[in-house]
């Protein structure tokens, strides 16, 4: 048998083994980890050293003018519809869609037998009741008739007058005029139908000017004012330009949006531009002396934050800038994080690392 020394010695180096296995072990892992770093490490600097063609931009401070460019709707200066007001047959149509008429000029006649018929009515019963007034008047003077009987005469000549001009209108608005010139974009009534007062017969807009309305994001609302200059652009008439100025602003930014509206006047002398074209409005806003401006797509959008690469030493180096305003031609003025003389990749930054060795054109 076994003595109990023999035996506890037994069960330390039981206890101990897994102990010197496990040491060993961990050594072995140690020493491939260091090797695979290694590894990695040479792969990736081997990686960062092969050139990758890119081009670049020298940052230098530079005057900008801020514009805001925004979609637009062109709209007629005014419009308005035209309707008939007293009952009636048309008799006669004297303009039709796309005739130019002049402020005042009648456009439409309804059957005036009856206003007439009115009209001398009226006439008739005016002219009896002045005639009853002067001979009151008189007769009130020898006091030969009361003072109310001389009221009684007042207040039918009143009356009388009152009739007669309500006859009149009536049969002035037995003809439909323009109440400004313009274009008949729309006839709604031909000879023989029958008008009822408040049916339209014309649509009548001015497009000698035009209404140009754009909405505008609210970033710029604060920089938005009357009288400022504007330019107008439609696709229809490539590298023609429209001038006029901004006349409306809106109250209220739309809710949903968070835009507001917008309104430019612009002069439409040879009628070229119609209503319902598309447009893009162009308005200046300010102007900054000194500023650095890149191209959009040089911004580099880390999630959090924005970057660009810049030309270090024949290497690409990432550095965090802060982009402030966008600009027209998608460009961005930044606001920090670069100086003036550095050089920024612009073609190619999507495919370098930061330490990445890369090349020019012109190296």
């Amino acid at each position: 048998m076994n003595s109990p020394s023999h035996v506890r010695l037994l069960w330390i180096c039981a206890a101990l083994l897994p102990i010197v296995l496990l040491t060993t072990g961990c050594g072995n892992t140690d020493s491939e980890a260091a090797v695979m770093t290694e590894t990695a490490t040479t792969e990736a600097t081997s990686v960062l050293d092969r050139p990758i063609e890119v081009e670049t931009v020298r940052l230098a401070l530079r005057s900008v003018d801020d514009r805001v460019d925004l979609p637009a709707d062109i709209l007629p200066f005014r419009e308005a519809t035209l309707a008939a007001e007293v009952p009636g047959v048309v008799r006669k149509v004297h303009a039709g869609a796309g005739d130019w008429v002049e402020a005042g000029e009648v456009l439409l006649e309804i059957d005036t037998e009856t206003s007439e018929n009115q009209l001398a009515e009226a006439t008739a019963v005016h002219r009896q009741a002045q005639a009853q007034f002067e001979r009151a008047e008189a007769l009130l003077a020898k006091k030969s008739i009361t003072q109310q009987q001389f009221l009684d005469a007042i207040t039918q000549r009143d009356v009388a007058v009152t009739q007669l001009a309500r006859a009149k209108l009536q049969l002035a608005k037995s003809k439909v005029k323009a109440p400004w010139a313009g274009t008949v974009s729309v006839q709604r009534l031909e000879a023989g139908d029958y008008a009822q007062p408040g049916q339209p017969a014309f649509d009548l807009v001015d497009v000698a000017h035009l209404k140009v309305v754009a909405p505008a994001p609210a970033s710029d609302v604060p920089f938005l004012e009357t009288g400022l200059p504007a330019h107008v652009q439609v696709d229809v008439f490539p590298g023609e330009t429209f001038d006029g100025e901004v006349t409306r602003l809106g109250t209220m930014l739309d809710a949903g949006a968070r835009t507001l509206d917008v309104e430019v006047e612009i002069v439409n002398p040879n009628g070229n531009l119609r209503p319902g074209l598309a447009a893009r409005l162009s308005i200046p806003l300010r102007q900054t002396a000194e500023a650095l401006v890149l191209p959009l797509d040089a911004v580099i959008d880390l999630g959090d934050s924005d970057a660009v690469y810049v030309l270090e030493d024949g290497r690409a180096q990432r550095r965090l800038v802060e982009v402030g305003r966008l600009l027209a031609g998608d460009r961005a003025v930044i606001d920090s994080g670069l100086s003036p003389g550095d050089e920024i990749i612009v073609v190619g930054q999507k495919q370098v690392s930061p330490g990445q060795r890369v090349v020019t054109p012109e190296s």
